[in-house]
């Protein structure tokens, strides 16, 4: 057992993240099956956030688990505190990536619309895009063609709020790896304790 590389734990991250994103997708559908009003809204929303950020927490959780074995049977000198720090700013500028284009497509290119894209590849911020973006209804006059879309109704101030989501990503990563490598999730531990 050794310790493994940067590069195997960011993937390994990021493969968590492409999976939360995948999972909100699929929560937020469900959820919204049941219609939108404010309470399927906030359900969603508090619903996507925890399965985002423990999925997040996980991969690190998992690695400080084992960087505590090395320690404790010898394989390495000493564990490295700060390198989930580094892989959770790279893998959430990653994730933040189709968010910063939203923002980008809002303030300088508004002929093109990409939010209806956004929606399906950052699934974590669906939620966020039901409750805080408007949707256009065009009830009254359905069959006349109308150039009115939802990214018109959105704010600049959505993209940036979810850039801050984002920015949370190396901290919970960061907290389950030190949760991990000193063991606070042992059974054991906080039952005979």
């Amino acid at each position: 057992m050794q310790r493994k590389s940067f590069i195997k734990l960011l993937l390994s991250a990021l493969g968590y993240i492409v999976l939360g994103n995948v999972m909100c997708l699929v929560m937020t559908m469900a959820i919204s099956m049941f219609g939108l009003n404010w309470f399927t809204k906030i359900l969603a929303i508090v619903c996507c956030t925890a399965v985002f950020f423990m999925l997040v927490f996980t991969a690190a959780w998992k690695d400080g688990v084992r960087e505590r074995s090395l320690v404790k049977l010898g394989r390495v000198e000493s564990e490295l505190k700060h390198r989930w720090v580094l892989i959770g700013i790279v893998a959430g500028f990653i994730a933040a990536v189709p968010t910063i284009i939203l923002l980008l497509n809002k303030l300088f290119f508004p002929q093109e619309d990409t939010l209806f894209v956004y929606r399906f590849i950052s699934g974590s911020a669906y939620p966020f895009v039901l409750a805080f973006v408007e949707p256009v209804i065009t009830e009254s006059m359905a069959w006349e063609e109308t150039t009115l879309r939802q990214i018109d109704n959105m704010s600049p101030l959505f993209p940036a709020l979810m850039l801050i989501y984002y920015a949370l990503i190396p901290v919970v990563s960061q907290i389950g790896y030190r949760m991990g490598f000193n063991d606070t999730l042992n059974s054991d531990k906080i039952m005979y304790k």
